[in-house]
């Protein structure tokens, strides 16, 4: 969002990457390993974005060189979702039933209890790198566009509701662990950037981001 490079090194989150990657090839059928590992990729395609921008604000890099990158970072985003490995989305582990939980609000902007949104167990934490994903895309989309000076797609705004619902998903599952809405304050306050400038989304907004503050 600054348009600066990371404060740490590539190399910290390269390592990470080929650390965990190494695990995973050791030990194949430890689930611990392979979601470390795919929270390490998305890590770094998230700092090589930032990096990228951070070079073209300071005019390091040619347009073509830049848009060469650009794709790349993009086919790689695309790939951390599409090629995830099936274990990350075993569906014996996706919530079908919210039972326990708080009402719908009528006034809300989402369904959060819609069947197969987040997984639990040992899955949960993906839910947290899932909305992470969503936040890097949009800001990734956003800024190519503003770089470019294209029209940013419109394909913002679905993304922005797909990772507020997943927050409400979180939120109010009854199975929630302790701490879950201020894992996710950062990815929500980017999708609220790109949801609709009206009463009833500014309102909802205040509502989640009073939730966070009152959790810490």
């Amino acid at each position: 969002m600054g348009g600066f490079a990371t404060a740490l090194s590539r190399e910290w989150f390269s390592y990470a990457v080929e650390f965990f990657e190494q695990r995973v090839a050791e030990d194949p059928q430890n689930l611990d390993w392979k979601i470390e590992h795919s929270i390490a990729q998305q890590r770094l395609i998230a700092n090589d974005m930032s990096f990228l921008f951070a070079k073209n604000g300071k005019g390091e890099i040619s347009r073509d060189d830049f848009a060469r990158e650009n794709r790349n970072i993009g086919r790689r985003m695309k790939e951390w979702k599409t090629k995830i490995d099936p274990a990350l989305q075993d569906p014996r582990f996706l919530v079908t039933d919210f039972s326990g939980a708080r009402p719908l609000d009528p006034e809300d902007i989402v369904n959060p209890y819609e069947p197969g949104l987040i997984f639990h167990g040992p899955l949960w934490v993906m839910n947290v790198a899932t909305i992470d994903w969503f936040s890097i895309d949009l800001m990734y989309e956003y800024q190519t566009a503003l770089t470019m000076r294209t029209q940013p797609s419109k394909d913002l705004a679905m993304k922005a509701y797909a990772s507020c619902q997943l927050f409400e998903a979180m939120e109010f599952f009854p199975g929630s662990p302790p701490g879950t809405v201020l894992a996710c304050q950062a990815s929500l306050g980017i999708a609220c950037l790109f949801l609709p400038r009206d009463s009833t989304h500014a309102m909802w907004a205040r509502r989640k981001l009073a939730t966070i503050e009152s959790n810490g």
